[in-house]
């Protein structure tokens, strides 16, 4: 009988490094059709380094090359990527200029990444002579006869030596240790131990024949015993697992007797796989939703308009009710039996989100975000794509809830996406490359998906509004508050005028403190915005006007009292706060401007008796820092809530009476093109949080200049006069929305090097772009981590135009880095900065 012809198969494979393109393997004949598109697999790439790759096809074509690795081993039974997930990698890595292995990078799980480990062993033919070697030779040699396998950090400890690397290589070239690579799998189900009736004593006769005999001799593991079979239902028709840490808690019951039971047969221990993720129940019915006519009109114009699988901007204004319509609108998707992924731009709006909508839809909800551990995301991924569980007992998350990492899980089947306070910068990327917008990625995915997409905001983007002007997006309006409640009232104060007649305290009005004092009286809450963090914004000495700044970056150190250091908001430098000027000498060193701590502070001596909270980056790191300061600020335990921008976003506190702005004129001043945008938009949000909930709400701003037109439009909740005149300005000097922007960023820690690369990369743009490039020119902090910068802007047209100015803009970046003088020079490229 003739051999069966044995087929050459190769593996293009992504790589999570920043390299262009795909790499092909060659599958070993043991692995043919084992290996599918989405699997991870391990390869080797360079001479020693060994990762976790992705699959992204399988081919037969012989590739031009002379030798070819092998893919070495299949991490997954089943593939951990879809074909969409991957045709959303590969429009990010072409929009956005970057490699897919970047995009894979940030996508996957990092439990999901592996990367070998160096390892140090000892050499085989390596003799023992402790009498040649060094303390921390014998050291390192001593701990290997034990433990047969070290780290590079095991080994570090060992010696105490932050640096190691020098001394494995001395005594690798004196034949003691080799080094080896080796890759493990980071994530581990959590196990659970369990307890049940073994096979023998599963008939009902046997065992209670057995719970006589426990009757006479053992009364007390008879206890144990029928605390199990009560605990598990063991009689009914659908018995439950117990777990052995649950039962031990039943009163009268101990390790002791259940080990009693498990040595004479009747008990066993067995493990199971539990999830880490805390499951709720609903509790509501989403017939309990009504609606107001203007909710209700509303609704029936978006479902009329994501009919057709559209991009829909729903502009609502603050506390118009647009969660009960996304609330009821998943719905529909939920009976059609599709997902829903539902995209936030704050970890902090999460907290309240969750618990609405798993109040009507309980366990179907995933949440998804930084906060969560490596091993929680793994579980969540698994569960928005079901095969990955492997379980058929698991449910499947429907609806998908988390900031603009979420966009990347394995939706199987999406139905609906819904983008909520779309016009906020949170959701573009900055660093690390992709440099992606999740607003606008999540548009793409919706046409791979086939499925509409719903923008929602009360000041929408001018990008977003040009487009339903444009005819390119839909438009349904929503201008009416729910329950009839008003439009706060908003009173602009001139503070310029009060510190003339010295009426100011500190950074309070009068007219503020006493808003605040009446609000207080009436056990009312009070929210207080300010967009800087920390005590003081900079120390200035009094006599020769010296300010302490960052030794890595041309920034001020900013004061923070509750560490009682000064500390760079960049890069994260701290210093001790100087009791004499550095420079003169001199005593008299003040604080000048304030953060958000100076306001808590200040706030606790002029309202003692009430309680202050703060909410900035400071306060929220840990994990349920948020859920505590908004769960505490919802049951009135905090009176004042102080906060950064975090405080401005879709946040819904029954309360709250007052808001005030401390220092409108920091946004508007910034020297920035979106300025006059964001500030409307900032003043916009935080006045949205007073008044809800049945009360006409107050908002004082206070600003040094009152004629703005801004704080106009703002007072008069104006956004078309602010869009209008937004246009007419960036028509005038060609910004977006009538053009694209690419922001080139050269970094180098020599300075003349990095003036010299930007001139001559300017010079290769230059007959390319011509008038559409700005700079190079230094940007306001032009060193960051010693790394000194400038950037060059790239203006360019939209459609394919723009798609052969990118591939030109690339060209020349590419022709820079080949020469020898700027191989050093560190370029990043950054499509519709933010």
């Amino acid at each position: 009988m003739p051999e069966k012809e044995y087929i050459i198969q190769f593996a293009e494979v992504v790589l999570p490094l920043p390299v262009p393109g795909y790499f092909t393997y060659r599958i070993p004949q043991e692995l043919n059709g084992k290996v599918v598109a989405g699997m991870r697999v391990v390869v080797q790439f360079g001479q020693k380094k060994f990762y976790t790759a992705l699959v992204r096809r399988i081919h037969t074509d012989i590739p031009k090359v002379k030798a070819l690795k092998y893919v070495l081993s299949v991490i997954d039974a089943v593939p951990v990527v879809n074909e969409k997930q991957f045709k959303l990698w590969e429009w990010i890595s072409q929009y956005y200029l970057c490699s897919v292995g970047e995009v894979m990078n940030i996508a996957l799980p990092s439990a999901y990444k592996l990367a070998s480990e160096t390892r140090v062993v000892i050499d085989p033919e390596y003799v023992n002579d402790s009498e040649t070697l060094t303390d921390r030779e014998f050291q390192i040699v001593e701990a290997l006869t034990i433990n047969q396998v070290l780290s590079l950090t095991d080994v570090s400890r060992i010696v105490g030596l932050a640096k190691v690397i020098p001394l494995i290589k001395t005594m690798i070239e004196k034949g003691i240790l080799r080094v080896e690579e080796e890759i493990t799998e980071k994530y581990k189900p959590k196990k659970e131990t369990c307890i049940r009736l073994t096979e023998a004593y599963s008939e009902e006769e046997l065992l209670n024949a057995e719970m006589d005999r426990l009757t006479k001799k053992a009364y007390k593991q008879l206890q144990a015993l029928m605390a199990y079979l009560q605990m598990s239902r063991h009689f009914s028709d659908n018995p439950l697992e117990v777990s052995r840490a649950e039962l031990l808690k039943t009163p009268n019951v101990t390790a002791a007797q259940l080990d009693g039971l498990v040595k004479k047969g009747i008990l066993e221990n067995y493990t199971r796989n539990v999830s880490r993720l805390i499951h709720k129940e609903s509790t509501d019915e989403i017939r309990n939703i009504i609606f107001t006519q203007a909710q209700q009109q509303a609704f029936d114009e978006l479902n009329s308009s994501l009919a057709g699988n559209n991009i829909v901007l729903l502009k609502g204004v603050t506390s118009s009710g647009k969660t009960e319509i996304y609330i009821r609108l998943i719905d529909n998707i939920l009976k059609s039996g599709r997902q829903v992924l539902y995209l936030l731009p704050e970890i902090a709006l999460t907290t309240q989100i969750i618990q609405r909508l798993q109040k009507y839809f309980g366990e179907k909800v995933g949440v998804y975000h930084s906060k969560y551990n490596e091993f929680e995301r793994v579980e969540i991924w698994n569960k928005a794509n079901l095969p990955l569980s492997g379980e058929q007992e698991t449910k499947q998350f429907q609806i998908l809830l988390g900031a603009r990492s979420a966009l990347f899980l394995p939706f199987t089947d999406l139905g609906l996406i819904i983008v909520d306070e779309e016009h906020d910068s949170s959701y573009k990327q900055n660093d690390p490359a992709p440099r992606y917008n999740a607003r606008d990625a999540a548009a793409v995915l919706g046409t791979f998906h086939e499925c509409p997409v719903l923008l929602g905001s009360a000041t929408p983007s001018i990008e977003s509004y040009y487009n339903t002007q444009s005819g390119k997006y839909k438009l349904v309006e929503l201008n009416e508050r729910y329950g009839g409640v008003q439009m706060p009232e908003i009173m602009i104060v001139d503070i310029r005028e009060e510190a003339r007649m010295k009426r100011m305290k500190s950074h309070f009005s009068p007219q503020l403190l006493q808003a605040i004092d009446n609000a207080l009286s009436l056990n009312e809450q009070v929210i207080l915005f300010q967009n800087r963090r920390g005590f003081s914004l900079r120390l200035e000495c009094d006599t020769c006007n010296f300010i302490p700044e960052c030794i890595n970056c041309d920034v001020t150190l900013t004061y923070h009292k509750h560490i009682n250091q000064l500390k760079c908001h960049y890069c994260g430098y701290t210093t001790n706060v100087p009791h004499i000027c550095p420079s003169c000498s001199s005593p008299a060193i003040k604080m000048r401007g304030f953060g958000t701590e100076k306001v808590e502070e200040e706030l606790a001596i002029l309202f003692p008796d009430a309680s202050i909270g703060r909410m900035d980056l400071d306060t929220t790191r840990t994990k349920y820092a948020y859920q505590r300061i908004i769960g505490d600020f919802e049951t009135q335990k905090i009176d004042i809530l102080v906060g950064t921008q975090m405080v401005t976003k879709g946040l819904d506190f029954d309360n709250v009476s007052l808001v005030g702005v401390l220092y409108a004129d920091g946004m508007i001043s910034y020297p920035d093109f979106r300025a006059i945008e964001r500030s409307y938009q900032l003043l916009a949000q935080v006045s949205g949080r007073a008044g809800r909930k049945q009360k006409r709400g107050l908002v004082m701003i206070q600003s040094n200049n009152i004629k703005h037109p801004l704080l106009q439009w703002v007072t008069e909740d104006n956004f078309k006069t602010m869009y209008e005149k937004q246009l007419i300005d960036r028509y005038k000097y060609k910004y977006p929305p009538y053009c694209r922007l690419i922001q080139v960023s050269l970094r180098h820690k020599d300075p003349n090097v990095l003036n010299q690369a930007a001139a001559a990369l300017a010079g290769l743009f230059k007959p390319v772009f011509g008038g559409l490039m700005l700079g190079p020119e230094y940007p306001m902090v032009s060193r960051v981590r010693n790394l000194y910068i400038k950037n060059i802007i790239l203006k360019i047209d939209k459609g394919p135009k723009g798609r052969q100015f990118k591939f030109e803009a690339m060209r020349c970046i590419t022709q820079l880095q080949e020469m020898a003088d700027f191989k050093s020079v560190r370029i990043v490229v950054d499509v519709d900065p933010m």
